[in-house]
């Protein structure tokens, strides 16, 4: 993997960028962008988000979460079934739509989404349900900015998802951020999934190195495949040398840029992974070509 300082490193290392100069901001920010086209290339399959919502009655309009790009399929549970429902792309369809009278059971069938943050249902529903809206959708990317935690040194034990470090550096906003063993004695990457005090950390799957005392880095890291994770320094370096009219430079960037950006989408912008077809032409039957029963 490679946190998003490492790479805005790579990405100094590159341009010969000053970490005191002005390019700087623009450099971070290159990067951004650079992994949110990659994301995009994909319709983010790799980082699918889901939430719920209560169901009102008599309520239509639902807020989506701040961190929806785009809607990819919406349920409703009620009387324990889950309904899929199907959606209104066109506003004028959507006012149609409206014009029909309520039933007395209105169990919602299609949704609408309106602006970039809210949610329509019709029929509008006519019963409570807690959890009752379930939206998956397509997550906007945070900005990454920050510094690696680097140089920590905490306790380790093979088969825990705990970890502890005497010297407290840990707080809340690391919830999210990936955590990795840099002594030598394990090269897997884990995910921090609980603050329990400045002290003490979980991580969402069991450490799988060898316990002890342990140095430790925590960074941010993007939420695309690590196989990709240079994207957004190729990109950025890509927008530099084009500042600078070196256009033999840029395209040199840009294409290695446009390379991962193009296996990305050929390996994820399917939902899994490909299954064995057989060749329908091949599949050709004939009565004459079938034996005979044997008779008896």
């Amino acid at each position: 993997m490679l946190t998003f300082n490492q790479g805005y490193n790579r990405a100094i290392d590159i341009t010969g960028v000053q970490s005191t100069s002005s390019d700087v901001v623009n450099l971070k920010a290159d990067i951004n962008q650079g992994l949110r086209l990659l994301k995009n290339a994909a319709r983010r399959y790799w980082t699918r988000q889901s939430k719920t919502a209560n169901l009102v009655a008599n309520q239509q309009f639902y807020q989506l979460p701040s961190d929806v790009v785009r809607v990819s399929e919406v349920t409703v549970t009620a009387n324990g079934l889950v309904f899929p429902l199907k959606e209104v792309s066109s506003e004028s369809k959507w006012n149609q739509l409206n014009i029909i009278p309520a039933v007395t059971i209105n169990v919602p069938t299609y949704y609408f989404v309106r602006g970039y943050n809210e949610i329509g249902l019709w029929p509008t529903p006519s019963f409570n349900q807690t959890s009752g809206l379930n939206v998956a959708y397509e997550p906007r990317m945070a900005d990454m900015s920050l510094d690696d935690v680097t140089s920590a040194t905490g306790v380790f034990v093979n088969g825990d998802t705990t970890i502890t470090d005497a010297s407290a550096p840990f707080n809340e906003a690391m919830v999210g951020r990936w955590l990795n063993v840099t002594d030598g004695t394990d090269g897997f990457w884990y995910k921090i999934a609980t603050f329990t005090s400045t002290s003490e950390i979980d991580i969402e799957n069991s450490f799988m190195g060898v316990s002890g005392t342990r140095t430790y880095l925590i960074g941010q890291v993007p939420d695309v495949p690590e196989d990709y994770h240079m994207a957004g320094v190729y990109y950025a370096a890509n927008n530099f040398f084009l500042k600078r009219k070196d256009s033999a430079t840029a395209t040199m960037y840009y294409n290695m840029f446009k390379e991962l950006r193009d296996q990305y989408k050929s390996t994820y912008a399917n939902k899994s992974t490909g299954i064995v077809k057989d060749d329908i032409s091949r599949l050709k039957y004939s009565i004459f070509s079938v034996p005979p029963n044997t008779m008896v």
